[in-house]
């Protein structure tokens, strides 16, 4: 077994219940159970991990997509039409880059509630909402453009 796939077959077994990572060791030959242990047990004192980070890790494509901002101007048309909720979603998922130009582009009132929506969010995003947001963003901004709303 390649180092690689020593650090899969550990991330894996370490995200198993203790019951099914005991099974699955004690059918393996020792040696690779005497060389996953250590793994195992390095990746067991991380107290949380993160399903879509497993994923991606032990996955052999890579399983993100491209997240391309809109221009500034498409951009702005974009997250105008949406909730200073979401709109802030989308900020910290897609754009966080662009936070302050759409904000200085915003009215004093609905400044006010993206800051405090965007003080509410977490720093990151689960993956599968973050790549809906990039494509909501990108068709809307599609839509925008074919509309001529932006120049």
């Amino acid at each position: 077994m390649n180092t690689s796939g020593m650090r899969k077959a550990a991330l894996a077994l370490a995200s198993m219940h203790p019951a099914d990572r005991r099974w699955v060791l004690g059918r393996m030959p020792d040696g690779w159970r005497s060389l996953l242990m250590p793994l195992i047990n390095e990746a067991q004192r991380y107290t949380t991990l993160d399903p879509e980070l497993l994923k991606a890790v032990l996955a052999d494509e890579p399983t993100y997509i491209a997240r391309e901002v809109p221009p500034p101007d498409v951009l702005i048309v974009v997250l105008d039409r949406l909730s200073p909720a979401w709109a802030a979603r989308i900020l910290v998922a897609v754009a966080p880059d662009h936070a302050e130009i759409y904000l200085a582009s915003c009215a004093k009132a609905r400044e006010d509630a993206l800051r405090q929506e965007l003080t509410r969010l977490p720093s990151t995003i689960p993956r599968a909402l973050a790549d809906e947001l990039a494509r909501y963003l990108s068709d809307a901004a599609q839509t925008a453009r074919s509309a001529g709303l932006a120049r």
